[in-house]
């Protein structure tokens, strides 16, 4: 199958082709051929033949309805270092992947204006303008632990010492009367107790603030509904990475890897270097970006870990989410600078 897969793609390019000849040209289904190929040399154990047949496809052009794409250069890559049976599995892998998400592929849509032009205004109305002053009237920061523990503790003073009087004042008349007599001074069980009670409500008050301010980053960070959080369109890239920031603080990794995903789409989108279809698979915008971007490296690992977490894994370790920030911010910076640029 490989051979005559790669006696397919000699004989479509000139007889007297030179290094210096354009690009071989290929259809849609001539590639997704050449790549179902590729799969099957791979995993019967036609390496030589897989590595052929990779080689042939190097610079090839692919002519589709979303627009003309190169030959993956690093699937190829990975094929050709297929020289042991554990790196021919991870192209195989590799190569799957691709061609799965070749399903599905329509003609370009029209981009959704009305959405990004929302989108644009939101993010003129929060971009802060140069000049003016500051409103006296708004509150410049969220007190802190200590000072809401003050306040806490300041409220419930009054309580706390009419509840101790009570309990101090019912232990006096519980005692033996001929100690009482004896000793007009508190007895030394009854002022440990009392200073037992008060450290324990103390400790409880640190416990049940702290119990709070978790709870309140949770309902912060689980504010949006579901099918929300699903379509990148309904935030704009700052907004999905501050929101990435809280769904990680309040342990949601896995949730946080496809917020920072969606953060890079969005901005991508922006930019008018990737064109936004509801339905179309990650792989599909990885083939959108040309081989020879600079942070088409950093999307593509960016693409492998969130699929890696989001559709192979149930949790996300805390390093995988750090690698998916990482990354995140790498495409976002270069694209912001070829934007400024």
């Amino acid at each position: 199958m490989i051979r005559l897969a790669l006696l397919a793609l000699l004989a479509a390019a000139p007889a007297a082709a030179q290094e210096a000849a354009p690009p071989r040209a290929l259809t849609l289904d001539e590639y997704r051929g050449a790549l179902e190929s590729l799969a099957a040399g791979l995993g019967s154990g036609d390496w030589e033949g897989a590595r052929a047949l990779a080689g042939a496809l190097r610079g090839a052009r692919v002519g589709a309805d979303t627009g003309a794409f190169e030959a993956d250069p690093s699937l190829l890559a990975a094929v050709e270092a297929a020289r042991d049976a554990a790196r021919a599995a991870r192209a195989r892998q590799q190569v799957l992947k691709v061609l799965a998400s070749f399903d599905g592929i329509g003609a370009a849509p029209e981009p959704d204006a009305a959405r990004l032009a929302r989108l644009a205004r939101e993010e003129a109305a929060r971009r802060p303008r140069e000049g003016g002053t500051i409103d006296p009237s708004l509150p410049v920061r969220a007190p802190t632990l200590p000072e809401r523990l003050k306040l806490w503790l300041d409220r419930a003073a009054a309580w706390l010492l009419e509840w101790l009087d009570k309990l101090l004042d019912w232990l006096w008349r519980a005692g033996p009367r001929r100690e009482r007599e004896r000793s007009g001074a508190t007895p030394a069980v009854v002022t440990a107790l009392v200073a037992a009670i008060a450290l324990v409500l103390a400790a409880a008050a640190v416990r049940s603030l702290k119990r709070r301010d978790l709870d309140e980053a949770r309902g912060e960070a689980g504010e949006a509904s579901p099918e929300r959080d699903e379509d990148p369109l309904s935030r704009e890239a700052a907004e999905w990475e501050r929101y990435a920031g809280e769904l990680a603080s309040a342990g949601r990794r896995r949730e946080a890897v496809r917020a920072w995903y969606h953060a890079v789409l969005v901005a991508l989108f922006r930019a008018g270097r990737l064109h936004h279809q509801k339905g179309r698979t990650n792989w599909e915008y990885v083939a959108q970006v040309e081989p020879e971007v600079l942070w088409r490296g950093d999307f593509v690992s960016l693409t492998e870990v969130f699929d890696r977490e989001w559709y192979g894994r149930d949790a996300t370790a805390p390093e995988a989410l750090r690698e998916c920030a990482a990354r995140a911010r790498e495409v976002l910076r270069s694209a912001h600078r070829e934007a400024v640029a």
